[in-house]
């Protein structure tokens, strides 16, 4: 049964994170509509330069979403005790991956079946062994379930920390992951790439590259928030972060003659300063304000359900032999995410409305 006061947080939802939530799921829709074609656009072509521009704007959604769920899952204003995170936050991301690994599985082999010209029996036996996949290989954006399961797992300890941690505390652990998690491995990559000469291996901290990072970088923004000296250097470093992100891609895109997305990458300084600058401009703008309005909570919470269904649409524009450099990619990439956002927005809001569907969107 739940208490007045977790009813009360229900109705009164903090507004800047509804916002951002709506936000990070069209941009991962925007990013996979446009990397649909960028691995396979020429990239000497004029449409090649239009798509790196897109995909520079797309890659901190993922970010943002763990941002959202360590802002949440590790304050001490919302009760999670470690037996509500296993019981019902870890098994419910449990039944989604292995509900949607299947599923997924099922529809490709479908897919495979039909298109290659597949035996009756072959693709039978494919369909029947998809819930190998679990272990093997999932639909690749399914990824991120895996990631949430295994943040949860470590909340409960999480929990411990920040609920005792002192501010300095929290910002320091974050340091190390930022110093050891994502600036060695990129100077380590550039070292070895450029120079033939790598770090030894063991400095980086092994551990420190983890999503647990960005999850602990929600908490303490979201918490303590920023001055506004902070807030400043961080949004130059987030603005900074885009430019070389876009000219490293284009530059060594061009210099190899295929597609390098190195500084577009979860784990790079780039991607995370990003992500951080967008997160704590929300914060800042919205601050505690929460919301009743029944509408905006309803779109929010099917945010998760969209990242999930929005890659079965992309499939099906390129069964139709459509493309989104036509007629430019420029205006067809953000109009085909539109599309794609649109319908699986209507998709989950339908079977949202069905009990038993409600669990697995």
């Amino acid at each position: 049964m739940q208490t007045g006061a977790q009813q009360a947080q229900q109705r009164h939802r903090e507004k800047y994170a509804e916002w951002l939530r709506i936000i990070a799921a069209f941009i991962v829709v925007f990013q996979h509509t446009v990397t649909s074609a960028w691995y396979d656009t020429p990239v000497n072509s004029p449409d090649f330069f239009v798509l790196t521009f897109l995909n520079s704007l797309t890659r901190f959604g993922v970010g943002i979403f763990i941002m959202i769920s360590g802002a949440f899952m590790l304050s001490p204003k919302y009760p999670h005790p470690p037996r509500k995170v296993l019981k019902h936050n870890l098994t419910r991301i449990l039944a989604l991956i292995a509900f949607w690994v299947v599923f997924y599985g099922i529809v490709d082999a479908l897919c495979v079946g039909i298109k290659d010209g597949a035996g009756i029996g072959e693709t039978i036996v494919n369909v029947i062994s998809a819930p190998v996949l679990l272990f093997t290989t999932p639909a690749t954006h399914l990824w991120f379930l895996y990631v949430i399961a295994g943040l949860y797992l470590i909340t409960p300890a999480l929990r411990v920390f920040t609920e005792h941690a002192s501010k300095n505390m929290v910002l320091y652990v974050i340091a190390i992951f930022f110093a050891f998690g994502l600036v060695f491995p990129t100077v380590n990559h550039l070292l070895g790439k450029w120079f033939d000469f790598t770090l030894y291996k063991n400095i980086g901290i092994r551990g420190c590259t983890t999503f647990a990072g960005f999850y602990l970088t929600g908490f303490y923004i979201a918490q303590y928030g920023l001055g506004k000296t902070a807030r400043r250097i961080l949004y130059s470093a987030a603005a900074i972060s885009w430019v070389v992100a876009l000219f490293y891609s284009t530059y060594i895109s061009l210099l190899r003659d295929a597609p390098n997305e190195f500084f577009f990458g979860n784990f790079r300084p780039t991607t995370f300063l990003m992500a951080a600058g967008i997160f704590c401009l929300f914060r800042q703008k919205f601050g505690e304000t929460t919301t009743q309005n029944e509408k905006f909570i309803s779109l929010s919470k099917c945010m998760l359900g969209v990242y999930i269904v929005h890659p079965l649409f992309i499939k099906a524009f390129y069964a139709l032999h459509l493309s989104i450099l036509v007629p430019h990619p420029l205006i067809t990439a953000p109009l085909m995410a539109v599309v794609f956002f649109g319908l699986s927005l209507y998709v989950v809001h339908l079977f949202q409305k069905i009990p038993g569907i409600r669990k697995i969107l």
